[in-house]
């Protein structure tokens, strides 16, 4: 039933553009993508009505839906559900929609999904980066290169993240529809880094994007300065929580791959604070390099700026413990994020720093978090929390009832 509900709402969404005629701007990368979708929709609001991604809406249902401003039926598998919102979709082609800019997020899995969004013929493609991801799949970094950069083939103009695209896969490109952008975007824009909300230099690479982007459509610096100070960390991507005893929480438990992992360690290593604590989880969909990734994280792990490194899940306790034990680290490994609270409470001390990342599936690092919250009412900013996400993770640790 999908694929033919995915050309539906997809003709439909091909109308609602034809009849709305916005600027249509669309990113894609390994990692950072919605990140970098918030923060451009941020600043462009500044001047225009822009409607964006909801979610994390990339997919080929998706991504019409979140034209539409439609939210998915909470059953997939429902037809009267999908009837419904098709004719939501078709009172909203004939009425119009008040919308200057849409700013989409594109996902992929599988090499060639990215081409199947060339309906939407951008005006402007960012690539927020290129790193390992569903290796399973892609088998190699080129080919990850090949599927995130393939946007070009489709887009008026394509904007790449200078420090996280390596130059080689830029060979022979078009220079004429292709900028670089990096975070030399933003202080052009006279913005101090100590106003923004975001942390650790990697989440710079969003704001970046989303000021080169503004400049490209004729905002004045102002505005833009504005919206950038406006930008908020998303759920579960490098935001900064109030946690028990005084500490710091650093929740960036959305994913995790390699080159996020060891960014989000690079942030922990500068803050100044009376201990620092990672929580290291699966790196998930690696492939035939999980092994090697795995290790590389646990050699990058400092003995001399963390006092406790955390592991969680199959690959983390097999190849990052090891491997941080080697660099001197002190490493306790778990079974569950819930263990992992348990320890992390008993080694604690106030004003600690702990850093929490990792995949979702068998991980679900936010489940930590949640237990060391000085406010439960901060749940709200946590990722999966609703009744689908916290049934998988019920089914998962058979601890998660006697912890609730």
């Amino acid at each position: 039933m999908r694929p033919f509900i995915a050309r539906i709402l997809r003709a439909q969404a091909r109308r609602l553009l034809s009849r709305v005629n916005p600027q249509v701007i669309v990113v894609t990368g390994s990692v950072g993508k919605t990140s970098t979708t918030q923060a451009i929709a941020t600043v462009l609001g500044q001047n225009m009505r822009v409607r964006s991604t909801l979610k994390n809406y990339n997919s080929d249902v998706g991504v019409p839906c979140s034209l539409f401003k439609h939210y998915l039926p909470e059953s997939l598998k429902n037809p009267f559900a999908w009837i419904l919102l098709i004719l939501r979709n078709e009172i909203q082609i004939v009425k119009g929609a008040p919308f200057d800019v849409a700013v989409l997020e594109l996902g992929t899995d599988t090499p060639g999904e990215i081409s199947q969004f060339v309906w939407l013929q951008p005006d402007i493609a960012v690539v927020s980066a290129v790193a390992p991801e569903h290796m399973e799949f892609f088998k190699s970094i080129d080919a990850v290169a090949q599927e995130e950069l393939s946007v070009m083939e489709f887009s008026n103009q394509t904007f790449i993240n200078e420090t996280a695209v390596d130059p080689v896969y830029l060979t022979g490109i078009n220079r004429d529809t292709v900028k670089m952008y990096g975070r030399r975007d933003i202080a052009r824009m006279g913005v101090s880094v100590d106003d923004l909300h975001v942390v650790g230099d990697h989440s710079l690479d969003a704001l970046a994007a989303a000021a080169a982007v503004a400049a490209e459509l004729g905002m004045d610096n102002a505005a833009v300065a504005t919206g950038l100070e406006l930008v908020q960390p998303q759920p579960g991507r490098m935001r900064t929580l109030d946690g028990i005893y005084g500490s710091t929480l650093i929740d960036d438990t959305y994913n995790a791959s390699p080159s996020a992992t060891t960014a989000a360690l690079d942030y922990l290593y500068t803050v100044d604070a009376p201990q620092r604590i990672a929580l290291l989880g699966n790196m998930n969909e690696l492939g035939g390099i999980s092994e090697h990734e795995h290790t590389q994280i646990g050699d990058y792990c400092d003995v001399s700026k963390l006092d406790l490194v955390v592991t969680l899940g199959p690959d983390a306790n097999r190849f990052t413990a090891p491997a941080a034990r080697a660099q001197s680290c002190t490493v306790v490994e778990v079974q569950s994020p819930y263990e992992a609270a348990h320890v992390i409470r008993e080694h604690m001390k106030k004003g600690a720093y702990i850093l929490f990342k990792g995949s979702q599936n068998g991980v679900f690092a936010e489940e930590a978090v949640k237990k060391l919250l000085n406010d439960i009412d901060d749940t709200r900013h946590l990722v999966r929390q609703n009744d689908f996400w916290m049934n998988i993770k019920r089914a998962q640790f058979v601890d998660m009832a006697s912890r609730d």
